[in-house]
């Protein structure tokens, strides 16, 4: 009876090189003698070879089974590089071993992840996204999508039936090669057929494959793309703190908003002066003013929040690039407050110093004329130096206590020019809106004047969030073409 080989040649996976191993390290881990990388020595099936005798089992059959029960054991095994996509071997100048490894670089269907330059989110994506744009899930940052270093990427993972296997044998753990004597192999054969037979069962309820949680974060990032490209921003005017500004004034909706808006205030201001008239004469006409004020404070409060948001509202349309505002309040009041207090935050800051001031010159015995001249002066230098950027960078970081934002800062170096123009003209509206309030108060008694005061009032209020929603919108584009800037230098510098 022919006895079976005392040694078996195995060939090095990664050079190919033929090693000559004992048969007692069958499925031991081996060091090839050429490129010294680390393998398992598994004999290798020589199928030309005759079999010694019909009626003796040949190493060939036996090489075969051994080969299906590695395969039901481990079905990582039938895996190869090229399921990865084309590779190719660099040298890896990292190793300290002599001769030099080869590694191997993913050239196509390879997946690699980048970080947003302004939030720091990470996102994975693949190679067919190079050369274009995803926006950032987090900030909305639209990020490049370069070609990474060859160490930078990774094999792309996908769901395959032997993950299924492994649910219901829990098998997949164990060693790659397992040294199995043949009176086994039946048990092999059977096993391998019953799980054909589970797994033909189980296909029609399995018709939905498991989801890679690679490719829904990549199918998330295109919709996010293609939803900003539906609704992407117009270019920039060429002059947008003069071109098209008073296009919102045209539009129906907007100019009812601003009417009503102009005759509460109308109504309140009449009441606020009757309860001031009033509270000066006899007992029924003081009673009338408690009545009048009683009025005056809650519709007072709930005109001004309303104001607020409309203001906003009219800013964050702006800024977006549009120029039919759609960002007016609803009916619900609690919904109001949240961006009503950016607003009084913002007025608070901007109004505090100079108020501050005109009271230590009060309390130092200062005539009331100064105490007035400073508040009021003080408080429209602070609402047009201060009042924009404290606002501004509130809502660029949504909170209503960040009174100073990176990005608005880095603007007054990259907007300039901008912020100039926008400082000029919010002088001359605040001082359009001093003069407005001047007149109402020396010619209280004329009904219709003090209508059309209140009208224009409110326009003058629209003017200013208007031009400061596009002061908004030249902040952004300057500081989001530097961002793009810093990032390609910093690439290029990277290659």
């Amino acid at each position: 009876m022919n006895q079976p080989p005392r040694t078996f040649q195995v060939n090095c996976p990664q050079c190919q090189a033929a090693t000559s191993v004992p048969a007692a390290s069958a499925g031991t881990t081996i060091t090839c003698s050429d490129c010294l990388e680390d393998f398992i020595a598994n004999p290798t099936v020589d199928r030309t070879r005759p079999s010694a005798s019909p009626s003796a089992p040949t190493l060939n059959s036996l090489d075969t089974d051994t080969d299906s029960l590695e395969r039901l054991l481990n079905p990582s095994l039938d895996a190869t590089p090229a399921d990865s996509g084309t590779i190719r071997l660099d040298d890896d100048l990292s190793s300290d071993d002599y001769p030099t490894h080869k590694k191997q670089t993913l050239e196509s269907d390879y997946e690699f992840s980048i970080a947003c330059s302004i939030c720091g989110t990470r996102l994975d994506v693949n190679d067919s996204l190079i050369g274009k744009k995803v926006k950032c899930p987090d900030c909305h940052n639209p990020i490049a999508i370069r070609t990474p270093r060859p160490d930078k990427r990774r094999t792309p993972v996908h769901a395959s039936p032997s993950d299924e296997d492994d649910d219901d044998f829990g098998l997949g753990n164990l060693p790659a090669a397992v040294a199995t004597p043949s009176p086994y192999n039946s048990i092999a054969n059977d096993l391998l057929a019953k799980a054909e037979s589970e797994v033909a069962q189980e296909t029609p309820a399995a018709s939905q494959p498991k989801r890679d949680p690679v490719l829904d974060s990549l199918q998330r990032a295109k919709e996010s793309l293609d939803e900003a490209d539906e609704h992407e921003r117009p270019k920039l005017p060429d002059a947008p703190l003069r071109t098209g500004v008073m296009k919102f004034l045209i539009d129906p909706l907007s100019i009812a908003r601003l009417l009503v808006l102009g005759l509460v205030l109308f109504v309140v201001l009449g009441a606020i002066q009757a309860a001031i008239v009033s509270a000066n004469e006899g007992p029924q006409s003081q009673f009338m003013s408690v009545l009048y004020r009683m009025f005056a404070i809650p519709v007072g409060a709930v005109f001004l929040t309303n104001l607020a948001v409309s203001l906003l509202g009219i800013l964050q349309d702006t800024a977006n690039g549009k120029d039919q505002i759609e960002s007016w309040p609803d009916i619900n009041f609690l919904d109001w407050l949240g961006d009503a207090f950016y607003m009084s935050s913002g007025l608070f800051i901007a109004v505090f110093p100079a108020c501050f001031i005109a009271k230590l010159l009060n309390l130092a015995g200062a005539p009331d004329a100064l105490f007035w001249l400073v508040s009021i002066l003080g408080s429209a230098a602070g609402i047009i130096a201060l009042f924009p950027f404290v606002l501004v960078s509130m809502l660029e970081s949504g909170s209503p206590l960040a009174v100073v934002s990176t990005p608005i800062r880095r603007s007054l170096r990259l907007a300039c020019g901008s912020w100039i123009v926008f400082t000029i003209m919010a002088t001359l509206l605040v001082g359009v809106g001093l003069c407005l309030a001047a007149v109402r108060i020396l010619w209280p008694d004329y009904a219709v004047m003090n209508f059309i005061l209140a009208v224009l009032l409110i326009v003058v209020f629209a003017l200013y969030f208007r031009l400061l929603g596009r002061l908004t919108w030249c902040c952004d584009e300057a500081v989001l073409a530097e961002d793009i800037r810093l990032e390609e230098a910093a690439e290029a510098s990277e290659n």
